[in-house]
């Protein structure tokens, strides 16, 4: 127990954790800011100004077009009026043209830039609790069942790029002891190299996760605050809350498993600035080296999976774009989840074992 506090004040004490943490949240302030300034309250105000712009472009339209048919402008009237100018009155074509031909629909200009609560996790919507904002998917193969496309919104999409975090300190966690040679004053204190280890998994597994969940909490509340004073909370109810607490926990979960990817890379590696790039250069490629080489490894993928665990999502096992897109799903974000997990348990026994059979210098 003592060793695991140790590694949690560690974890806490480090200047990139903090680091980490305050460059994060400082732009997380500056999203919900921008978010602020471009949002607008719903309301007359909106509707008015469509019918007064549409009214001005309906009514600019129409004397351009009278001026060029009467040959007051050099430019020369649209043939279709022209035609018309010979049947019609002059009253009866300034109607048309004002009613018909230049009539601007207030509906054009009326631009919803409301920022909706509910985007937090998916499309905006009315009622959460009937439409959940999980969008379904299908194959147009015949006798493919009907899959889960996940929850589209803000937190599942950035939630995955917030495992970055994850990783970065994992790699860190123990590539920096490495880098400064005090892996083996810990282990002239505790000799027990397993034990060592399965500490420093357990301790930065837990304190990952909370951070996670922690700083996805935090945008999760800013922009929610930026919907309640100048935007729309309509649609939120106890089912949205539910569903948000279980994505911020997906994620904390994925966040902490990463940390021990991550680690156990630096491990294996005995370097920091390998692990990082491994698992990055993984999450840039992999998806070229799959459709390339390895179509069949799709499912098994690491980031497929934590993106379906995150957004509540079935993991895509086959798609194709051919003038239409064929998609297949092999399985449910449960799966998903547990196979993360798995990747997380092979790659720490991996470490493992080259902790405990190689010299740590």
């Amino acid at each position: 127990m003592n060793l695991f506090i140790t590694e949690l004040r560690r974890f806490w004490g480090r200047r990139i954790t903090w680091g980490v943490i305050v460059i994060t949240v400082l732009l997380m302030i500056l999203a919900a800011v921008i978010t602020f300034t471009q949002s607008s309250t719903p309301g007359e105000d909106s509707r008015q100004r469509a019918v007064e712009e549409a009214a001005r472009n309906t009514q600019a339209c129409t004397e351009s077009s009278l001026a060029e048919l009467s040959g007051d402008t050099e430019y020369r009237g649209d043939p279709f009026l022209e035609d018309l100018q010979e049947d019609m009155s002059e009253e009866e074509l300034a109607d048309f043209i004002a009613t018909e031909y230049c009539y601007q629909d207030p509906d054009w200009y009326d631009e919803d830039n409301t920022f909706y609560a509910t985007l937090l996790l998916g499309n905006e919507t009315a009622d959460w609790s009937e439409s959940r904002g999980v969008d379904g998917s299908y194959s147009n193969r015949p006798g493919i069942r009907e899959a889960k496309g996940g929850l589209t919104g803000i937190i599942p999409s950035i939630a995955v790029f917030f495992l970055v975090i994850s990783v970065v300190i994992g790699a860190s966690f123990v590539g920096a002891e490495y880098k400064f040679g005090t892996v083996e004053n810990l282990l002239l204190w505790e000799p027990r190299r397993t034990r060592v280890l399965l500490t420093k998994f357990a301790a930065g597994f837990v304190s990952s996760a909370a951070l996670t969940f922690v700083v996805l909490g935090i945008l999760s509340a800013l922009l929610y605050f930026v919907a309640s004073i100048r935007g729309s909370t309509a649609g939120i109810d106890g089912r949205f809350w539910i569903d948000l607490l279980s994505v911020l926990g997906r994620s904390a979960l994925t966040g902490g498993m990463f940390f021990i990817i991550a680690m156990s890379v630096a491990v294996i590696a005995r370097n920091t600035t390998a692990s990082v790039g491994v698992i990055l250069g993984w999450f840039v490629i992999s998806n070229i080296v799959i459709e390339i080489a390895a179509k069949w490894f799709r499912q098994w993928e690491l980031f497929m999976n934590a993106t379906a665990f995150i957004a509540e999502a079935d993991a895509v096992k086959y798609q194709k774009f051919q003038g239409y897109q064929d998609t297949v799903y092999g399985h449910s974000y449960l799966t998903a989840g547990l196979l993360v997990a798995v990747w997380a348990a092979v790659l720490a026994a991996a470490a493992m074992l080259a902790f405990n059979r190689r010299d740590v210098d």
